[in-house]
């Protein structure tokens, strides 16, 4: 049976491609908001004990630990298995990792089911930025990236409603119904990743042109055939960086770390920096605990807060809509230093209101927590229309190709790990120090401010025209010109001897 999707190509074959990569973040997306009201089902706090707050902090924060678990097998395995395989296997770890936390009746069997889910969500959330970036075009990458982000602002709008459609059921079905139903974003991804195209430049990294070049033309808008000037030049520009980047063993792992003639430490840096400042922004602070910090602040009952904490991912979902329309146009540091300020802002104002709240149960008291629960949702919409969408592909963007795996592998380790520390520490961190916690965290996003004018743009550029940009800065950019010297000198090599092989091929035909 063949591809039914082999005769789609250009624009709707790179939609497809988001269709499949958006599956997997609005599992993301759903993951990061579910837990938030299993935990305050009536079943789990008596089936499980009603758990302390340290207790809650580490089931709930451990699932962030199989995310650096899966991000770590990426860097050992993807750039073996390719992103569609890699993409594949974590689609079936998070069906595993599903079915053990809905059946769970022990903490313990519940903690494993949330390593095992994270595990299989570390391997989507290291791939699928990679998968997109790679088969896109400059001018339109950071719209497609964009939408995939969108879908995971759409997956915790929808965690949050399941949450609320629930809120009267006091049975089993309000705690496995929202654990399984993530399975079912899975279904999209599964289907349509084995009937898309592999990425072109892993293909090339692997040395397989001419299956490099059949991508490259099925996803054109325009090249006719793979001897198209337009598909040559490409596939000649990321034969190129692969020359380039040709060192191996200790030294080309070293170059992760301090340099390489396309300066792969600086840009792995940039790539785990940027996820680790997204996660200390504080976002998981909120997304998590938001009908915990409704019912502190105002008062609600479970049914309200869950109802509330649901026009948060709507406000979420709505601003992540910005970027689609303009990323494009205005670059990525413009948002997330924007949206930085106004994160910053947003946690000072809370912040105040927190540490001078009037006594329980005043109108006054309920008036100040309106106000705080105000500006969590001004915070929301900054980090959906600056943070969601544009930290998660400059770090795929950035990265080198031959790199790319491994880099982004690392910086999704931090990007776990630091959402397990927020996660982790969160409940503990407003029982102790209340309203100090969310001034560190306005410190941190304010900080984050000057840090990126230091950052690089990736608007508008190839990815190989980025790997030109790093190697130019190293010594000149001497190792680029050497390697397109080579190039250069095979080029003429092989027009020079064609009219020979022809000759002898036609003197051969022409023989009795």
């Amino acid at each position: 049976m063949g591809n039914p999707l082999r005769n789609v190509g250009g624009m709707p074959l790179q939609f497809l491609i988001t269709l499949a990569c958006s599956s997997g973040f609005l599992l993301f997306g759903y993951d990061q908001g579910v837990f938030s009201g299993v935990i305050e089902t009536p079943y789990f706090l008596d089936v499980f004990n009603n758990p302390d707050s340290n207790l809650l902090g580490t089931v709930s924060a451990i699932y962030d630990v199989g995310g650096a678990i899966g991000a770590i097998a990426c860097m050992i395995t993807g750039n073996r298995l390719g992103r569609k395989r890699t993409i594949m296997i974590g689609c079936i770890i998070v069906i595993v990792g599903a079915i053990i936390q809905g059946s769970s009746k022990t903490i313990a069997q519940l903690i494993v089911g949330r390593i095992v889910s994270g595990v299989g969500v570390g391997q989507l959330t290291s791939t699928i930025g990679i998968w997109q970036a790679e088969t896109s075009e400059a001018h339109n990458r950071g719209m497609l990236m964009s939408i995939e982000l969108t879908l995971c602002a759409l997956g915790l709008l929808i965690s949050q409603w399941t949450n609320y459609g629930l809120g009267t059921n006091n049975g089993l079905f309000a705690f496995c119904f929202p654990i399984y139903f993530q399975i079912v974003f899975l279904m999209g991804t599964l289907a349509l990743v084995p009937c898309l195209p592999e990425s072109p430049r892993w293909l090339v990294s692997r040395g397989k042109m001419s299956d490099a070049a059949e991508v490259l033309l099925w996803i054109s808008s325009d090249a006719t055939s793979v001897q198209d000037e337009k598909i040559q030049s490409t596939l000649l520009a990321m034969e190129e960086i692969v020359l380039l980047e040709n060192i191996s063993g200790w030294e080309w792992f070293r170059s992760l770390f301090n340099g390489g003639p396309t300066q792969n430490g600086r840009r792995v840096a940039m790539a785990v920096s940027i996820n680790m400042f997204q996660q200390l922004t504080g976002i998981n602070s909120v997304t998590y605990y938001v009908p915990t910090l409704l019912t502190t602040f105002i008062g609600v009952s479970r049914s309200d807060s869950l109802w509330i904490a649901g026009l948060t991912s709507v406000v979420s979902l709505t601003f992540s809509l910005i970027p689609v329309f303009s990323i494009d146009k205005l670059g990525r540091l413009p948002f997330m230093i924007s949206g930085s300020a106004i994160q910053g802002i947003s946690f000072f104002i809370v912040a105040g209101l927190y540490a001078n709240l009037p006594e329980e149960g005043t109108a006054a008291a309920k008036s100040y927590g309106i106000a705080i629960v105000s500006f969590i949702f001004i915070y929301f919409a900054g980090f959906s229309a600056c943070w969601l969408g544009p930290s998660f592909m400059y770090s795929a963007e950035i990265l080198p190709l031959k790199g790319r795996t491994h880099g982004m592998g690392l910086g999704i380790v931090f990007y776990w790990l630091f959402n397990f520390l927020i996660v982790m520490i969160t409940p503990t961190a407003l029982e102790r120090i209340s309203w100090k916690y969310y001034v560190i965290l306005g410190v941190f996003n304010m900080a984050f401010v000057p840090c990126l004018w230091f950052f690089v743009e990736t608007k508008g550029k190839t990815l190989e025209e980025l790997d030109v940009y790093f190697a130019e800065r190293y010594h000149g950019g001497r190792e680029l010109r050497d390697v397109e010297n080579a190039l250069h000198l095979r080029d003429a090599e092989e027009k020079s001897e064609a009219p020979v092989q022809i000759e002898h091929a036609q003197q051969t035909a022409a023989q009795p």
